[in-house]
């Protein structure tokens, strides 16, 4: 197949794949579902991040602050061959960094609301809070993505490795979880054959 050629020099044995659940079943097919089952068979490790929006506002914070949450049994995912873990994640629209506030040190926030006020903010500045979690500068349709403290904490493991991202939507939570990747140093690459937007699928 195309997409394995053009990979089998990157590919290694780590896939992450973001938000392919039931509550956005409207923006991928059936055909493309069964072709990332297909295609996470070539990985040994698979990471499900996916994106529990559907609980409504009221979530229980566990899954942003402690390292070891309840690993989900959830009626909107679906479950992926050889899949390691399963990482819950929120996105936040349009917050500025007085919505983070709270989490910050003195030092940091100060520096954030300077940055902030004078525009100097770049995609993928990465800010550690007194939680244990991050927080990145997106800049897109998502400004502002919290890295969860499991989250960051497999990506410290990942660090140096080559890792392939798929699923959705590109320009949102994937590219929140694709730049927060790379700010920690992460090789990572989409395949595009199985990245989805809010208007497209690709299979």
């Amino acid at each position: 197949m195309q997409y394995l050629r053009l990979f089998e020099n990157f590919q290694d044995d780590i896939l992450i794949v973001v938000d392919v659940q039931k509550s956005f079943r409207k923006f991928f097919t059936e055909m493309y579902l069964n072709e990332l089952k297909k295609y996470c068979q070539n990985f040994s490790k698979v990471y499900q991040i996916w994106d529990n929006h559907v609980d409504g506002k009221n979530v229980d914070k566990d899954y942003l602050f402690d390292e070891t949450p309840d690993i989900p049994v959830h009626s909107d995912l679906y479950n992926f061959p050889n899949q390691k873990d399963i990482i819950e994640k929120r996105y936040n629209y349009d917050v500025d960094v007085d919505f983070y506030k709270k989490i910050l040190d003195k030092e940091t926030y100060d520096l954030l609301k300077s940055k902030e006020d004078s525009d100097d903010l770049k995609k993928g500045d990465l800010f550690k809070t007194k939680e244990g979690t991050a927080i990145v500068y997106i800049g897109n349709n998502h400004k502002w993505f919290q890295i969860p403290k499991k989250l960051f904490n497999l990506f410290e493991e990942l660090s140096g490795k080559n890792v392939t991202i798929v699923g959705g939507a590109d320009s949102e939570c994937l590219s929140d979880v694709f730049i927060s990747a790379e700010s920690m140093g992460i090789n990572i690459k989409r395949n595009w054959k199985f990245i989805y937007t809010a208007t497209s699928c690709p299979i």
